[in-house]
């Protein structure tokens, strides 16, 4: 893909990889991706986001249509979810303007929240209360493969059954370690959007 492109004439290419490059595990899609692009001569830019605020949508979705709850094993897990619209900002601007060549951007939402956190700015977004109700592990895998999908795909690393490559163990990331990243306001001059935002943007679809 990337040698067509360069033969069509295209001078700048982003690459939506992964925060997982950064911490340095050994991923196996993002890398080889990378690696072709900087080895192709054009300009490239890769884009390295976290934890997509999306994710929720295919994790609680279902169940907060369906019941206004939230089952999840780990309610005072944290992680800075990031819009997607500001993943898009910075890929776009990577594209049309000058200094953004050779660069990888980590990027994060701009706050750090617990599920709990969360799960209260998606019940604000929507007017409704959402319980947020403590299960196993087990009974989350189990929940996450009746809903099938990217939920079901997912399930086993999100819970951390496997790892990211292969069902390979990985060291758990301290919560800590865990901060967010001014990337977006530094790319694009506006502070990240945040998760209530997301949740407002999102509303519709958890009605």
């Amino acid at each position: 893909m990337v040698d067509l492109a360069a033969r069509a004439g295209v001078r700048r290419v982003t690459v939506l990889s992964s925060g997982s490059v950064t911490a340095g595990f050994d991923t196996d899609y993002q890398l080889p991706v990378e690696q072709a692009v900087e080895a192709s001569g054009l300009e490239w830019t890769h884009l390295r986001p976290g934890e997509f605020a999306a994710n929720r949508l295919a994790l609680w979705g279902p169940s907060i249509r369906a019941e206004r709850v939230v089952r999840w094993p780990f309610p005072d897990e944290v992680g800075v979810p990031i819009h997607e619209a500001d993943i898009t900002a910075v890929a776009v601007l990577a594209l049309l303007e000058d200094g953004h060549a050779g660069q990888a951007y980590d990027m994060t939402g701009p706050a750090t929240l617990s599920v709990r956190e969360q799960v209260a700015a998606i019940a604000a977004a929507i007017g409704a209360d959402v319980r947020l109700e403590e299960v196993s592990r087990p009974e989350a895998l189990r929940l996450l493969q009746e809903q099938g999908g990217w939920a079901a795909v997912n399930g086993p690393f999100l819970l951390g059954y496997e790892g990211f490559s292969a069902g390979e163990e990985y060291p758990e990331i301290a919560a800590d370690e865990l901060v967010p990243l001014p990337t977006v306001e530094q790319v694009t001059g506006r502070p990240a959007r945040s998760f209530a935002r997301w949740a407002l943007d999102h509303a519709g679809d958890f009605r």
